[in-house]
């Protein structure tokens, strides 16, 4: 862990793309499939030469299969607030998609309540580090399922759920497909992120922008549009950024190529994140020190980002 003098917030953490190798073993054991932590580890952890969004989402499978219980979606909540908490983070947004785990009977509302036990048995346990919690829509996913997200998005608002989110294969669906589930949201009075400008073109982002939302998750895209920058500058919208994750899944071709530095020198609220600590082999610290080397962000810009990320926060700070 590495201490800062700026609280270490992550925005935009994928709960399923974060939990630990010891977990996942036992989950696996539990299945009566057990696997060695090397097995797993190739089989949830992106390779170097990975080389689409698509290619990086197939290391969700085998997290998909191992968390269709109440039981494994709590615990693995609590696995990865612990991480959390182990690594000194002041506060972060979990976001899963509910649909993903109905596989086995739950229904969406039994894996919501599932992972708002996993966050109260972390405070129960004391855990300092505050949570809010996303909900994602999915680009593949139904109307009806999508709808139903949202709906439970909005009913859940004031007991545990922070927002919504959209996310998946950001081309796979026109965007403005999505549209109306948002506006729900807007008028619901619950905020919203969507993935947008990932791997996607920038004109998702104005998209996205338009339907209300107030943070963009990655938003890379936006480097190839004066237009769409001036957009973000003007209204001050928060970027999500995850630098080695849109290295990994090549939203942008290269560390070198990344625009978290020319974002943040002109105005743009960017804030960096780990998107998946296990699938990305990454951790906050790992990102900062990635942007110190390569970027050469000095303590006090880190700070400047941490301030960027608490103003965006979901939940009250």
């Amino acid at each position: 862990m590495t201490t800062t003098n700026f609280p270490k917030i992550d925005l935009h953490l994928h709960l399923d793309g974060a939990l630990s190798i010891p977990f996942l073993r036992s989950l696996a054991q539990e299945s009566g499939h057990p696997m060695t932590d090397s097995e797993i580890r190739k089989a949830v952890t992106v390779s170097d030469t990975c080389q689409s969004l698509p290619e990086y989402l197939r290391c969700f499978e085998l997290l998909t299969q191992l968390l269709q219980t109440e039981k494994a979606l709590t615990l693995g909540t609590f696995d990865v607030i612990r991480q959390l908490e182990e690594q000194g983070l002041f506060y972060a947004e979990l976001r899963f998609a509910p649909q993903h785990y109905t596989q086995q009977g739950l229904t969406q509302q039994q894996t919501i309540a599932a992972v708002l036990k996993g966050v109260d048995m972390a405070k129960r346990a004391g855990f300092h580090i505050r949570i809010g919690i996303l909900l994602c829509m999915l680009v593949t996913g139904s109307p009806a399922e999508n709808q139903e997200t949202a709906e439970l998005a909005v009913a859940y608002k004031d007991i545990g759920v922070a927002g919504l989110d959209l996310a998946g294969p950001e081309s796979a669906v026109p965007m403005s497909e999505f549209q109306p589930l948002f506006h729900f949201a807007y008028q619901s009075g619950l905020p919203f992120t969507i993935h947008a400008g990932e791997c996607g073109d920038y004109e998702n982002i104005s998209r996205a922008i338009s339907f209300g939302a107030r943070r963009i998750g990655h938003g890379c895209a936006a480097r190839f549009s004066e237009d769409c920058m001036r957009l973000l500058e003007k209204e001050q919208i928060v970027l999500e950024m995850c630098p080695t994750s849109n290295v990994q899944t090549k939203a942008v071709p290269a560390l070198s190529e990344h625009p978290i530095r020319m974002f943040f020198d002109r105005g743009i609220a960017v804030t960096v994140n780990t998107d998946n600590m296990t699938v990305s082999n990454t951790t906050l610290d790992k990102e900062y020190a990635l942007l110190k080397k390569q970027f050469h962000f000095t303590d006090q810009e880190l700070a400047k980002i941490s301030q960027t990320a608490m103003r965006g926060a979901f939940c009250k700070l």
